[in-house]
Order: C-alpha cells, then sequence, then structure tokens
C-alpha cells in the first residue's frame, strides 16, 4: 500500500479507535492495519499511537500529524471532485458538529433523508453546547446558532430564530403565572451557562427600549438538554429556543408566558466550515442541502 493509503489507514485507526474496528472498511486484517502504520511510524521516525491491550490513543505527534493528513485528504477529495465535474459524487466521512438542543431536534431528523441521497457519504455527528474550535477537533462542518464569533470560518445563513419564556404547566399550577417582569423576582428561573446573557432576560419597555433583568433559580448547566428536562418536569421558568420547545408547546407540555412583555430578538442560524482553496464535494452537498430544508420554510417557525 501506498503513502496515500496508510494515511487513510491512520485516519481509520484513529477515527474507529482500535485496528480490528478500522479494518473493516479498509478490507485488510487487524494485523495488516497494525503492520500499516508501525510502516508509518518508522517511515516518519515518529510514535503516533499509543498502544494498549484496551484501546488506542494519540500522540501529540499523531495528533498533529492525524490534522495535517485529515486536510490532505480532504484537498485530494476535492480536487478529483472538481476534475470530475459537477456530476462527481460526494462521498468520504463527513464530520458534523452542533449543539445538542438544536441538532437533536432540527438536523437528526434530516439525516435519513440526506444519506439515502448521499449514500456514498457517512455522517459522524458530535454534540457539543460550548463552541468548539472546527480545525483543531478535526470537524468538517459546524452548525452555530447566535452571533458568529470565528471569522475565519465560511458561513452560509440558515435561518433565523428566537427565545421565548416558558413553564411547564405544573410549575405554573403551583406557584403562578407571572404577569410583569417585576414578578419574576418571585419565581425560579433556570440558568445557562454559556456565552450569550441567557441569563439577563431582555424585555421591551413602554418607550420601546430594551431592558435586561437578570434572573435567579436553583439549577444551572452548560448543557441545553438537561436544562429542557428540568424545564419539562416543573422545576423553573426557561428562556428557550423556539426551535427546541415548538413541538412541546403544540402538545401542551409547555406554556409560553411573559409574551407581551419580551422583546422578540432574532438570533441568526449558520452553516459554518474551515475555509480552504478547495472545498469537499461532501461538505458542499451536506451544505447545500441545509439550506434546502432550512431556508425556505425553517421547521421551527412558531
Amino acid at each position: 500500500m501506498d503513502r496515500y493509503g496508510e494515511m487513510q489507514a491512520f485516519l481509520q485507526v484513529v477515527d474507529h479507535g482500535g485496528f480490528s474496528e478500522a479494518a473493516k472498511p479498509l478490507g485488510l486484517s487487524p494485523s495488516a492495519v497494525s503492520k500499516l502504520i508501525s510502516r508509518l511510524e518508522d517511515r516518519l521516525g515518529a510514535r503516533l499511537l499509543q498502544r494498549t491491550t484496551r484501546r488506542v490513543s494519540l500522540t501529540a505527534e499523531g495528533r498533529v500529524y492525524a490534522d495535517q493528513v485529515r486536510e490532505i485528504l480532504a484537498d485530494i477529495d476535492a480536487v478529483e471532485a472538481s476534475v470530475g465535474g459537477a456530476e462527481a459524487e460526494p462521498r468520504g466521512t463527513l464530520r458534523v458538529n452542533v449543539a445538542h438542543g438544536f441538532g437533536m431536534t432540527q438536523v437528526v431528523p434530516l439525516l435519513p433523508d440526506f444519506l439515502a441521497r448521499y449514500p456514498k457519504i457517512d455522517v459522524q455527528i458530535t454534540f457539543a453546547d460550548q463552541v468548539v474550535d472546527l480545525v483543531a477537533e478535526g470537524e468538517d462542518v459546524g452548525i452555530r446558532t447566535g452571533a458568529l464569533r470565528d471569522e475565519t470560518l465560511i458561513a452560509r445563513k440558515l435561518g433565523e430564530h428566537r427565545r421565548i419564556i416558558c413553564a411547564a404547566p405544573g410549575y405554573l399550577e403551583k406557584y403562578g403565572t407571572p404577569k410583569t417582569p417585576e414578578d419574576l423576582a418571585q419565581h425560579n428561573c433556570l440558568l445557562f451557562d454559556g456565552p450569550e446573557g441567557l441569563n439577563e432576560w431582555p424585555f421591551r419597555k413602554p418607550d420601546g427600549s430594551i431592558e435586561r433583568t437578570a434572573i435567579r433559580g436553583n439549577f444551572r448547566s452548560s448543557n441545553g438538554d438537561a436544562i429542557f428536562r428540568m424545564l419539562l418536569a416543573g422545576v423553573g421558568l426557561c428562556y428557550a429556543a423556539d426551535f427546541g420547545i415548538r413541538q412541546a408547546i403544540e402538545e401542551g407540555r409547555l406554556v409560553p408566558v411573559l409574551t407581551e412583555h419580551t422583546a422578540d430578538i432574532l438570533r441568526p442560524i449558520h452553516v459554518v466550515y474551515p475555509a480552504r482553496k478547495h472545498l469537499a464535494a461532501k461538505v458542499r452537498a451536506f451544505a447545500d442541502y441545509l439550506v434546502e430544508c432550512y431556508t425556505l420554510n425553517p421547521p421551527w417557525k412558531m
């Protein structure tokens, strides 16, 4: 096997976490894959993987090599696709990073149709409520809700979302429904540990200006799913994204409150990916698919 094959084998081991799992898609035996990696390390004069009886992990040199090789192979795929023309079929592993709430409610439901449309693409999705560095983490595509903070990424707008103050019916029955923003001082509110100031809820004053009210509560988390579960359980009020609560509101499991006071602030949603001279066909296909699904009629719009 040539150097290109060695690089492919190395990334398969990295992505699958072992030689046995990597051997299947390569059509090789685990021992053959192990020999390929050993030959690669001998040629480079560096150890790329730490091997134990239970797992395989990257060394510092291996992490650097993996990041660079992933870029090289993506560029090779893009070049071949461009030479092959517009009819070249997107292929390869597509790594997608997205926040848990948006990912589970808006992205995962679209994947069966996407995979049926592009059978040679394998999707690997990771969830992180905190923004991650796509390049450092080896991700191909990210989906970001809210303001973008990395200007080095290519961004395509998918739509906009808004946040709504809501609570479970059980909470409102027990503690009452707040009528004014000042009433929140008597209520328990769920706190989100994030970068967007989501613990200061925006209300519109009679003169049209916006005033932000700091809220308090006995539960906070950096994980949106944990907060959503506590919201449904009736623990407190929440300033929640419409894409995560639309179904629960329609089913009567959540009730919007203070709607006449809450400032209607639209926040953008983008698909983002690292800038490359040659964009991989799989990345372009996924971004185009999301634009197709979201921009004309966002499924979360209430």
